[in-house]
Parts: C-alpha cells; structure tokens; sequence
C-alpha cells in the first residue's frame, strides 16, 4: 500500500550482506514507504492526484531549549500541525534532525527537506563565486544521501534567499543525477528571474515568497504548459495577522496551476526569561539587553513558542479542512453539497453531525448520514430537518469528528466544521419594549483608533516602515490615536425611550484626507460589576472582516478574551453582531447592546486601545476593573503587512458617510 499524509503506509526494509557461504555477515534496517512525485504540466501529483499542499514554515524551537529540541518536542510540534489541518512542513532553513523526519513519515506531513544555504549580505554574489560550488554541493548532497530513504520527502529545496547563479544550477544537476524521483524547490531560481514568467529550471515548482493573491491568480490563468504554483512563504503570521487567509485558499482552490503553500510560520520564537517581582514572560528581542536585535520580529507565528495557539488557527485549520458542506440549491428542498477534499481516503473515518440554529440558538440537532464518498468527490443531500413556521434567521451547521484515536488526536476532535445560510433576515430595528428599568449611564464617544496590530507597522521600530506608506505612520501623523484629526465630522444623538432604554446614533462624514481608517465606531466602559459576556454573532473565537471564514454565527457566551498575542495590540473582535450583553453573575443584571437596523463589530476587554498600543509587553499592561466596549460599524482587516501584502482594498474603510444606531438597555 501506498504512503500519503492521509494514509503513511510504512514497511520495515532489512538489507542483509552475504558471504560466500551463504552466512549473513551484516544487516541493517530502516523504515520507508513507497509513494510517487512527479510534474504533469501545471501540477505537482503525488501518487497521481494533484494533491494541495496546506503547509507551514517550521524551525527548530522550544522557549526554555532554544534549537535543542527534544524528540518529545518535534512530536508535540507535528501532532498541532495535523491536528489543524497541516499536512506539510518546509524545513525552514536546514535539513531538520532525521528523527523529525521519521515523525513526519510516520504521523503523515509531506517535507520539503532544506539545504543549509543562506546568504543574506552576499545575497546575490556568492552563488556566482565558483570557489562556493563545492561546499554548496556538499551541503545538498549529504542532505539528499542522508534522507533519501523518507517517504515523507516530496521536494528538495536548495536553500533559501541565497540569489541564483551557477552553483545553483550544479547544485540542482547533482541532485537531478541522483535522485530523480523527487522535484526541487529553490524560491531563489524564481524570485531573481521572475515567478511571474516560471522563473528558470533551477527550481521545478513556481515558489514564491508573499506574492499578492491578485499576482498569483494572473500568473494561474496563464499557466497551462508552465509549473505549478506553490507558495514559498505567505500569509505572515506576525501578531494579529493572517487577513485575507480564506482569500488565498479561494484563489489556489478555484485557479489551475496553484496548488497551496506554506504559511510563514509556525511558532513565535519567544525564549522563557524571569522578570523583576517574580514569575517569568515569553521575551523577545531586546529584552536581553541585546544590541542590535530585531525587536518582536520574531514572534510571527501561529502558535506561542509554548505551544499555545493564536486565534488564527482556528481560520487555518478551516481552510484546510478535509470535508467541506456547501448549499446545493434551495428551491424546491435545500440540500447540502458535501465534498471531499481528500485525495486517498473516504470519509468513513468521521462522524457528522448537525445542528439547526435559529435566531442565533441550536433548536434540533442529530446525526447526519451521508451517504459512501470517494476520494476528491461529493455527493448531494436533503438538509435533515424542515426550518420551523414563522422562524427569523435560520442556519444549519455540520461539524465532524473523528470516529476513533489516532496517532496525532483523540476519538471525537474535530476536523472540519460548516454553517450554512436556509434563510437570511435583514437587520431590524429595535422595538420599545415593556419598561424593564433603568439603564446604566454610559459616556459613548466616536472613536476612529485601534491598537495597531503588527501589520499596521512596528511600534517599536518605526524607523522599519518610515518610507514604506505603513498605516501606522499615516495615522499618527493624522492625530487619529486621539481621535482629533482636524477634517473629521461626526455627529451623535441620544434618545431615552419609553422602556427605559437609550437609543444611540453617530454619523460619522469621512473626507478623501481620512481614507483608510483602523476604524469606525463608538467606544465606552460598562460598570465593573459586569463581568461575562453573551453575543449574537460570530463566533466563538475572534474573528475580523478579513479573518472570519471558520467563525459560526450564533450565541457565544464565556468570560472576556485576554490578550492571545506577545506584543500588545488590537484583539478580541467579533463581527456582524446583532446584539452583545454583558452580565453581572451576581445579581444576574445584563446589559445588552443591540445594533438598531445594522450589524455591529463588537468587542469588550478590559483594556483601552491606548494602553494596548502604549504597552511593549504584556507586563506592561495593567487589567483595568471595567470593561471597554467597542462598537463599530466599520473595521479594517488585518492584511498581512509586516511582511507581505497590505489588507485587500474591499476590506478597508473607504471616504463617506457612516450611519450607525445602537439600542443600550438593562434586562
């Protein structure tokens, strides 16, 4: 049996020697597996089927060991990664312990296996220096005789950012002359002679590094008879990043000729350091005292160097899910598409299940039989249950577990999940209720400021984006953290109705000198004795305008978010909220916040933005006692500009007049 990520069948290979008399003289052994990589064209087949490579960057690092990690480590690493959906790893940039490798074959991680070949000051000079080609050679060789046996293997890369020149092109002729089983990856052989016209035949696949999704796309219509398409690097994963992630996964499932990539990347690389007082923070750079440094440069990961995952995972994990639920058509009956996104195996190794929500809440749940899947197909199913009469909004959600343990999750983790929409409702306004009492007095104020996250340029070194039309710079030069820029107009209105609630209105007139803004909303802080959260809107995890794809709408409830990031800066948004409350435990009082004929963005931390963006570290923050609300009719998205494309232009707030209400009642 073959071995895929899916399915890594492996087999013990014993190789003995012989004499003459028919005795064995010397044995060994290894592990392996049989499996076949080859380029048709514009695509990279593994086992045949174009396979898309949902990949991440990984190194070598553990907050307390540095680079000396364990194999306990290594595993701990590779069981995250293919418990959210990861089923590749670049060794970024070295050839990895070859027990990394034996984990990757037996866990099932394709590896595209690195050269130790950087180059950075000489970037574009020594892959021309002929007294270079013998120990470029080297590297690669001894890389490519040592692993050679993985079945895990499906690329050689020859290294990273070190130009390209004739030492690559001998580099890559050695490797082609001693294993022409497996293609070879080298960025460099694309990005110095243009990816956008398939690079030179160094590299096999089109690898490039934060290429625009709209790049890559042209480059995919063009490229019949050219190379596939995978991404070196993309989506930096910096802070409160990853915007656009869905994006990109529209782009590489609907393009021919791309075919996925590997998100840069997968862990902060914070190191464990005691701090004055007691206890101890993930540090980054120059928090050693270390000059020069490059500052929290470094934490751009998906996940805490510790192992604890960033929000965005959760939208990682989802556009790599293997199963995927789509409406089928609703006319007569709705029915579901469900298809699977695998390319070896069926789908009867999850249970499905599903739940019908109505106006935010689960009223019928069950079973979902599907019937038999095959690989990369889908078949076509009535929804399982009729919607009930006179009923507002009206989903249905499918989430499938595991059936048993696995090598890398326990029986019933979740691998994929999916809302979809049986019947919209537009937002209405609020009505006067029955008088329930009086309403706590708030103070809102229209604020355009967030706390700028890391794509919005570094805080800590401005000097890195000054020239570089980051928004941050633009913003502070505008007066926008003090929300006091001179050209801007906006107006509120206060209405105490009936009930006892108040009604709250802002118009907010954005000139052409303002386009771009963080955002646009109203913010305030709610007593202290309100403590816990309830919203209608997506959810659970946070979730931004450009970030939300795996987000499920309904009514999520649970403590506040703490701060999930190792620098400070915006977080803990919700989007297309009809309502937030907030609930003191004690009394049960609640405090509801109602979007009155619009859908709001809300958050509530117990954080303003200016002392998010005030603080360099996390002990730096200190928790105040009330929460601060954040009511917005407009937020930017995250884009991914600490290295890489800014925020798409349809998720940035464009000049004009905003109109948003809120209702603020006490229940």
């Amino acid at each position: 049996e073959l071995w895929s990520a899916e399915q890594p069948n492996r087999y013990r290979v014993v190789c003995e020697l012989i004499d003459p008399f028919d005795e064995v003289t010397e044995a060994v052994a290894v592990t392996t597996g049989f499996r076949s990589v080859r380029i048709d064209g514009n695509s990279l087949l593994i086992n045949g089927k174009r396979v898309m490579i949902r990949g991440v960057n990984r190194h070598d690092h553990h907050p307390d060991k540095g680079k000396a990690v364990s194999v306990d480590d290594m595993r701990a690493d590779l069981v995250l990664m293919k418990q959210h959906n990861v089923n590749a790893v670049r060794c970024s940039h070295y050839p990895n312990d070859s027990r990394l490798l034996d984990l990757c074959d037996e866990l099932g991680l394709y590896v595209i296996d690195e050269a130790n070949a950087e180059s950075h000051a000489w970037n574009t000079s020594l892959c021309h220096d002929p007294r270079y080609r013998e120990t470029w050679i080297s590297r690669i060789s001894r890389m490519v005789e040592r692993d050679r046996n993985h079945p895990s293997i499906i690329m050689w890369s020859l290294g990273n950012e070190a130009g390209y020149g004739a030492v690559h092109d001998a580099a890559a002729a050695w490797i082609r002359s001693a294993d022409p089983s497996r293609p070879i990856h080298y960025e460099g052989a694309v990005f110095h002679a243009g990816w956008e016209t398939g690079g030179v035949a160094a590299s096999d696949v089109v690898c490039p590094m934060y290429a625009p999704i709209d790049a890559i796309v042209e480059y995919g219509k063009n490229s019949v008879g050219k190379r596939p398409l995978i991404m070196c690097e993309y989506s930096h994963a910096m802070g409160n990043s990853n915007g656009s992630l869905s994006d990109y996964w529209d782009a590489f499932e609907n393009t021919p000729g791309l075919q996925g990539g590997f998100v840069w990347e997968w862990k902060d690389h914070g190191l464990t350091q005691r701090i004055t007082g007691g206890g101890t923070r993930l540090a980054y750079g120059g928090q050693f005292g270390d000059t020069p440094n490059d500052g929290n440069f470094v934490a751009d990961g998906l996940v805490h160097a510790d192992l604890t995952p960033h929000p965005a995972m959760r939208e990682l994990a989802w556009v790599h899910r293997p199963v995927w639920v789509t409406l089928a058509g609703i006319k007569k009956a709705p029915q579901l598409r469900v298809r699977n996104h695998q390319w070896f195996t069926d789908l009867s190794d999850y249970e499905a299940r599903w739940e019908l929500i109505v106006d935010g809440r689960t009223t019928k749940s069950g079973v979902l039989t599907v019937p038999a899947v095959t690989p990369d197909s889908s078949v076509v199913i009535p929804v399982p249950t009729a919607l009930p009469a006179n009923c507002g909004e009206a989903f249905v959600s499918v989430t499938w577990r595991l059936k048993k343990a696995t090598s890398w999750a326990p029986k019933g983790h979740v691998v994929a999940w999916d809302q979809v929409a049986l019947q919209l409702q537009k937002p209405v306004r609020v009505p006067v209720q029955k008088r329930r009492g009086e309403t706590p007095k708030i103070s809102p104020r229209v604020t355009l400021w967030r706390a700028a996250v890391d794509n919005d340029g570094f805080k800590m070194m401005p000097h890195l984006w000054s020239g570089f039309g980051r928004s941050l710079e633009r913003w502070l030069g505008q007066g926008i953290p003090t929300d006091d820029a001179d050209v801007l107009s906006s107006t509120t209105q206060v209405e105490e109705r009936a009930d006892g609630s108040v009604r709250y209105e802002h118009t907010v007139v954005v000139p052409e000198e303002l386009a771009d803004l963080p955002r646009i909303g109203a913010t305030f802080d709610v007593p202290s004795r309100f403590t816990q959260l309830r919203y209608y809107g997506n959810g659970p995890h946070e979730n931004y305008p450009d970030r939300k794809a795996s987000a499920m709408l309904g009514v999520w409830e649970g403590a506040p978010d703490e701060l999930p990031y190792l620098v400070p800066q915006e977080f803990g948004l919700r989007t297309d909220c009809r309502w937030m409350e907030v609930v003191d435990p004690t009394t049960g009082d609640v405090l509801r916040i109602e979007g009155d004929g619009c859908l709001l963005h809300m958050s509530a931390v117990h954080h303003t933005a200016n002392d998010l963006h005030a603080a360099n570290d996390r002990t730096e923050l200190k928790r105040r006692r009330a929460l601060t609300v954040h009511v917005d009719i407009a937020h930017r998205g995250l884009g991914t500009a600490s290295c890489g494309p800014d925020t798409l232009e349809r998720y940035r707030i464009a000049p004009g007049t905003y109109t948003f209400a809120y209702v603020v009642s006490q229940r």
